[in-house]
């Protein structure tokens, strides 16, 4: 019998233990976690342990339940659930199967609808011009979800799939309970999936990647260019026209033969790649099967027992085990070995017929890639691919399609992004900067590119066409200057990045995630264009270009409870409040928490992604904190793996920071032998400083800035030793910066209005803020500002604002007053008929105390209208 290679072989896990199986009629129930049981339903009483296409591992440790049964009915309950079956010899229905979640309260019953899902992610957004429906997830404000398995295909004893073979009304529901503990039901789905793999160090760099016909020539001056304009890249990916295009046989997308009119010397050219510390990827669109212009079609055929002289086209065919294999074995494995080929680029878009059927052929080639890159032991599993449905979390990184070139389509993606975490999907690589149609704007792609350096996986890339431009110096001098900076900020950061890859192996928590993982609160669950950039940060782009007027742009965020800085200036927000935010083009909203540790490389090498040797860590005060730093050998198999953990802990009171780093745990010969620490502590008041390691004194250099509170120690480091710093100040040790007198006379230089104006305006922001004036100050300047460039003073000065929050599952306003003493709005409704029935028409006038949220997709209206009303001069309108 026709097996797979050994090293698709999966040791499954599949059979749960005996104690955690109940049996009840046609009913199977499994107890999997205290949160998760699997409901298998068979008339046939065949209940089948292989496991699927999903589900991977059931046998684990089995949890405390409690189990009632009679002629009548059966009940199970365990700490998170309690099932209630009726014994009345039907199938399945509302009136004999329900489940209550304990969390909540909530009461489920079979057949119901989950109206409150947070949703999932979705396949690809080829040829998307903003936003999408995106796909039902594993979380919802119900506080349980139901995953139908029924139609999954099982693995069998050739490590390939086949279909179940079961009775009609057969069914594998899978019920999750967990109220509003998101993020451990998530632990626990990965339980019997599947982990997060850890990602290779090196994916975490910035990426370069062009449809473009490259000869090897051009690529390299290319990569020369950006090594010269101190521009740091990790990989450069080789789109299609690497292979043979023109031929008489197929359209051209497939291929597996170098093209050596670009490429003479393949194995020179990758070389020459991996010398600048480059990893390099081939695209591939595998679906024409493999035909006779290729170099490896007479291996191929013979394998597959075809004769070559016949020039019969090899189809692509996922039923056929001999085709995986030497699909494998001749296509892509000597390009691998022979040519260095470090992964594959899966560019499947060619349908959903595989050759076997209920198989996606994406998924197929998910799981089959992701295996057979580590065939050899030594490379890390990774593929680069589309979403091929729930349990792609398992095959990182996700390529996320050819979006279209806009601003609808820049500001769907950090929504997109983050809610791909509630399905474990946390890598995703986006086409950064846009790929096809649209308009190219030079400030659209600066913000793309920020909040590429900001995403999982920071991919520049656009389709062939030569007005498409994402090198960082294509958008003139200015542009070049911010892109330059924040990609070196994306290498400065990876140390931080692949520690939240180690977390995401280890918790089921990505990297970027929705604010509603931490706070529960009605704002937490309206924030789209917000999310949580690992454990310390919190990130909201700038989405939509500058306003005419101020030539600044705006984001409205909320910070959760607690204490909040701007990680670039250090200006100090309270918690638990709205905040519109205002940058030029260099700026970026991002917010450190109190006590936050952030490590960073302290230098950022062309190709070089390694562990640093100057190591710095930003430390901000406010709270007490723990951050475990993750270093290893970069991309090891996990056999080779050797990991180092260094732990960074903070003690925080008012007048003292007590900081300590411990010695290392693991393997420390992974840490630079030379390596230089740089302590940033952030946001201080006239500290004193005493750093001592096993209780002596140390050697080390210090520097504080009155102006910025920044105060930086730097010191030889040894891993073995333990370091302690005591940093103090009796009369308080917080710095609490206020920025925005500053701020405002820094946005007043991009105002559109008289130079004059600006100056008398400054002094009088400025006088108004030392005397704690109201905003009636502004009063004699309405007649020579705008609207937009008044309101945008009020929102700066006083924290309050409004803004329209809208995605393809939402659609919201927020209204906030911040430090405003008196703040209303006026909102208005018209419900139009045809006809002689009346029109509905109503009004609504409300004074806002805090905050108010209005959900128009609850509206039931044809027309509405919003004014806020800031002072007496000036309003805010929105409309339908």
């Amino acid at each position: 019998m026709t097996e797979l290679a050994e090293h698709f072989q999966i040791d499954f896990n599949s059979a749960a233990a005996k104690k955690a199986v109940v049996f009840c009629d046609q009913l199977r129930i499994t107890v999997l976690t205290a949160g998760i049981l699997r409901l298998e339903y068979d008339p046939k009483k065949e209940f089948d342990d292989r496991a699927t296409q999903l589900v991977w591992k059931r046998e684990l440790r089995v949890p405390e339940f409690s189990l009632k049964k009679d002629e009548q009915q059966l009940i199970l309950e365990t700490e998170k659930l309690k099932l209630e079956y009726l014994r009345n010899g039907k199938k399945l229905s509302q009136d004999n199967l329900k489940i209550k979640v304990k969390a909540n309260n909530e009461q489920w019953f079979y057949g119901k609808e989950d109206e409150e899902n947070l949703k999932g992610t979705h396949r690809t957004l080829d040829g998307v011009d903003g936003a999408v429906e995106l796909e039902e997830g594993l979380l919802s404000k119900s506080g349980w979800t139901l995953i139908d398995d029924t139609e999954s295909l099982v693995f069998n004893d050739t490590g390939w799939l086949e279909a179940r073979g079961k009775a009609d009304n057969y069914q594998d529901l899978y019920f999750l309970a967990y109220g509003e503990n998101y993020q451990e039901i998530l632990k626990d789905f990965s339980k019997i999936t599947g982990e997060i793999p850890l990602l290779p160090r090196w994916a975490l760099g910035n990426w370069w990647s062009r449809y473009w016909e490259y000869s090897d020539q051009e690529l390299k001056h290319l990569m020369l260019e950006f090594e010269e304009k101190e521009i740091p890249l990790s990989v450069c990916i080789v789109d299609m026209d690497w292979h043979q295009v023109e031929n008489k046989y197929t359209s051209g997308w497939t291929g597996y033969s170098w093209n050596r009119d670009f490429f003479p010397e393949p194995k020179e050219f990758v070389q020459w790649l991996h010398n600048k510390g480059l990893k390099t990827a081939l695209n591939l669109h595998p679906a024409d099967g493999v035909h006779p212009h290729e170099d490896q079609y007479q291996q191929m055929a013979e394998f597959m027992q075809l004769d070559p002289e016949s020039e019969e086209g090899i189809k692509f065919d996922l039923s056929d085990l001999d085709f995986i294999n030497g699909y494998f074995k001749f296509l892509h494995n000597p390009l691998e070995d022979e040519e260095g080929i470090d992964f594959w680029w899966l560019d499947w878009q060619q349908g959903t017929e595989s050759g076997l059927e209920g198989v996606d052929p994406l998924w197929g080639l998910n799981h089959l890639h992701f295996y057979d890159l580590a065939r050899n032991n030594d490379k890390r599993n990774f593929i680069f691919s589309r979403w091929g449905g729930l349990g792609s979390h398992r095959y990182p990184i996700g390529f996320s399609g050819d979006t279209v070139v806009s601003w609808d389509s820049l500001k769907f993606q950090p929504y997109f992004t983050a809610t791909a975490s509630n399905v474990l999907y946390g890598w995703w690589s986006h086409d950064i900067g846009g790929h096809c149609m649209g308009t190219e704007d030079r400030e659209l792609y600066t913000r793309w590119l920020q909040f590429g350096v900001f995403s999982p996986v920071m991919r520049l890339h656009s389709t062939k066409d030569p007005y498409l431009d994402r090198r960082p110096w294509g958008h003139g001098a200015e542009v070049f200057e911010i892109a330059k900076e924040y990609m070196q900020l994306r290498h400065q950061l990876i140390p931080y990045l692949y520690t939240h890859s180690y977390k995401a192996r280890e918790t089921a928590i990505s990297l970027i995630r929705p604010m509603y993982y931490q706070e529960k609160s009605e704002p937490a669950y309206s924030l789209p264009d917000q999310y949580y950039f690992g454990s310390e940060l919190i990130a909201a782009p700038f989405l939509e270009p500058a306003s005419e007027l101020t030539n600044l742009s705006r984001q409205t965020v909320w910070l959760p409870e607690g204490e909040w800085f701007d990680y670039f200036s250090g200006e100090y927000y309270q918690g638990k409040n709205w905040y519109n935010i205002y940058g030029d083009l260099s700026d970026f909203p991002l917010f450190a928490k109190a006590g936050a540790i952030i490590p960073l490389a302290g230098e950022t090498d062309f190709g070089d992604t390694s562990n640093p040797e100057i190591l710095k860590v930003d430390v901000f005060p406010g709270a007490g904190n723990k951050f475990e730093l993750y270093e290893d050998n970069g991309a090891a198999a996990e056999s080779e793996l050797k990991t180092a953990k260094t732990i960074f802990k903070s003690k925080w009171q008012q007048e003292q920071l007590n900081f300590k780093i411990l010695p290392v745990e693991g393997s420390a010969e992974i840490i630079p032998a030379e390596r230089r620490l740089q302590l940033n502590f952030r946001s201080l008041t006239n500290p004193g400083v005493e750093i001592t390691a096993a209780d002596k004194k140390i050697d080390s250099e210090s520097n504080y800035n009155q102006k910025t509170g920044e105060l930086i120690i730097e010191f030889d480091y040894d891993p073995a030793k333990s370091y302690q710093l005591k940093i103090k100040n009796e009369q308080g040790l917080m710095k609490k910066k206020d920025l925005k007198v500053e701020k405002i006379k820094k946005m007043l230089k991009n105002f559109k209005v008289e130079t004059a104006v600006k100056t008398e305006l400054a002094e009088s922001i400025e006088k108004a803020a030392a005397e704690n004036k109201g905003p009636e100050f502004l009063d004699r300047f309405e007649a020579v500002l705008s609207q937009t460039q008044l309101s945008t003073l009020l929102e700066l000065i006083y924290d309050c604002g409004s803004a329209r929050i809208k995605t393809a599952d939402t659609d919201r306003l927020v209204i906030f007053n911040g430090q405003l003493e008196n703040m209303n709005y006026n909102f208005s409704k018209a419900v139009l008929t045809s006809g002689h029935h009346r029109a509905s028409m109503e009004n609504k006038s409300a004074e806002i105390k805090n905050y108010k949220l209005l959900d128009l997709k609850e509206l039931d209206a044809d027309k509405w209208k919003l004014t806020v009303n800031y002072t007496d001069f000036i309003k805010k309108e929105y409309r339908k």
